[in-house]
């Protein structure tokens, strides 16, 4: 068996450090075999932010992929934010592939995030077809369970919960060829639905982990299990710790 935790939605810069602290307690009493984290890391952008942001990855017992969300791109910094959008990201040093020593599993990362676009709503993403194409290819060979880690799904779960408008799906998802898996955030909930249309595609998204801006469930994540099948656990804030919820 393969475990993952799979975290969303940190918000650091509008957040609780004390929830943060029990989260990492949580994950490390867990012992994943890897951390999976959807974007959002930041609230802002700030170099403050990406501090505690980064003293929170060093203390995960366990190898962590990463990838950008809408609001990890400066938000203050306009130059910034045109120029070099997700640099201060990538100074974390997070992985963006993973697979498993088993061979069972393989992760890949996808930066649906956009800093600038052509339309008035920039917290929207984006899929682009290079970008899945090099993904497909570099999959492990003989994995059983395929991911792609991103901030956005494909669309919003029934009944929708925030409006979803990802770009690029009708030229980026004909490329995945047998099931695949997204792990994704940005709706603030835990959801596993199937994607319209593409029958051997599904999705699951992680709550937000620990930002104050809750959308209608407590903050949380993610233990996905993956052997033959795949049986995944919510873990939601109770009073003051990190407990799976009942299934």
């Amino acid at each position: 068996m393969v475990s993952i935790a799979h975290i969303s939605d940190l918000h650091c810069g509008e957040f609780s450090h004390h929830r943060l602290d029990r989260a990492r307690d949580a994950i490390n009493r867990l012992s994943p075999a890897a951390v999976v984290v959807t974007g959002d890391i930041t609230h802002s952008g700030r170099r403050r932010e990406y501090i505690v942001a980064e003293r929170f990855f060093a203390a995960l017992r366990a190898p962590i992929l990463a990838v950008p969300g809408n609001h990890d791109a400066p938000v203050f910094d306009p130059i910034a934010r045109v120029c070099w959008p997700f640099e201060r990201f990538g100074r974390l040093g997070l992985g963006s592939s993973w697979d498993s020593p088993c061979g069972t599993v393989s992760i890949r990362g996808l930066n649906s995030a956009c800093a600038i676009q052509g339309r008035l709503d920039w917290s929207q993403g984006v899929y682009r077809r290079e970008d899945f194409a090099a993904l497909v290819a570099s999959f492990a060979p003989a994995a059983k369970h395929r991911i792609i880690a991103c901030h956005h799904p494909p669309h919003a779960p029934s009944p929708a919960r925030m409006p979803i408008a990802t770009r690029g799906l009708a030229t980026a998802l004909p490329l995945l060829k047998g099931e695949h898996l997204f792990f994704c955030g940005h709706l603030h909930h835990s959801t596993n639905y199937g994607v319209i249309g593409f029958p051997h595609l599904r999705v699951m998204t992680a709550p937000t982990l620990t930002s104050v801006r809750e959308r209608g469930e407590p903050p949380g994540f993610r233990a996905i299990t993956f052997s033959e099948s795949v049986a995944e656990t919510t873990w939601r804030w109770r009073g003051d710790e990190y407990e799976p919820a009942p299934s």
